[in-house]
């Protein structure tokens, strides 16, 4: 998906990061731009899912949130690529924030009834998810970028790091989340629980942000230490074909 280019650089939006540098929001991010550390993870480590409303009160971290999806999919297939994707899908909500999906779908909704009291149907449907993909997928390739990874991931890393989120959203619903007042999305229905081996145990922001960076910092050396040596020896075609599937 390419940025906007309809407002020049100078007049995006932008806000400032943790860094003290500018993120223009939407447009290519140029490398070196982002500190991992300061401006993605202990924003992760700070940025609380479902809304903070956990019935402990505690605030339970998109930080840990990905560590623990990543290092349950570590330890099924020992595939830092793998494990790093999922460390990374939730990456631009460092900067961006965590919109909930029942938000995101409220916003659909008064958009579509708005458009409709306007007489305004002739045009195509405005998507939310889409404008919100729009706004972060420059920090995603960057981030895939810094890892060694892909942008856009191939399809199936891309849709294991999906399923594999749905499950763990659902055990985090029973671990943290305690009865719920009306039943969720009729499609989720299919899909069973992360088996995780323990309960999920809420961490601290600075512990979470903390174990989300550990991660990257190894997983990346490995990925880029991996494509290096490919690089090297270009005419061992077995090994080409595999970092090409990745």
């Amino acid at each position: 998906m390419k940025p906007a280019t309809t407002v020049s650089a100078a007049a995006a939006p932008w806000l400032p990061l943790a860094s003290g540098r500018a993120l223009t929001l939407g447009r290519v991010i140029e490398p070196g731009t982002l500190d991992i550390r300061r401006d993605i993870a202990i924003p992760l480590g700070n940025t609380g899912r479902f809304a903070n409303q956990l019935p402990s009160g505690m605030l339970y971290s998109v930080a840990q949130h990905c560590c623990i999806g990543a290092d349950f999919l570590w330890g099924q297939t020992q595939d830092d690529a793998l494990a790093m994707a999922f460390l990374l899908h939730d990456g631009h909500e460092g900067p961006l924030g965590d919109q909930t999906s029942p938000f995101l779908a409220a916003l659909q909704q008064a958009l579509d009834e708005t458009r409709l009291a306007l007489g305004d149907t002739a045009g195509p449907r405005l998507s939310i998810q889409r404008l919100r993909r729009q706004l972060a997928e420059p920090i995603d390739r960057y981030l895939h970028a810094e890892a060694g990874l892909p942008w856009p991931l191939p399809p199936v890393l891309r849709d294991r790091v999906h399923y594999v989120d749905l499950q763990l959203l659902l055990a985090e619903r029973d671990h943290l989340l305690g009865p719920q007042p009306r039943p969720w999305d009729e499609k989720l229905r299919p899909i069973k629980p992360l088996a995780l081996k323990h309960r999920i145990k809420v961490l601290p922001p600075a512990k979470a942000a903390e174990a989300w960076v550990t991660r990257f910092e190894t997983w990346s050396s490995r990925i880029h230490a991996a494509r290096a040596r490919v690089r090297s020896n270009p005419g061992t075609i077995a090994e080409l074909a595999r970092e090409a599937a990745r």
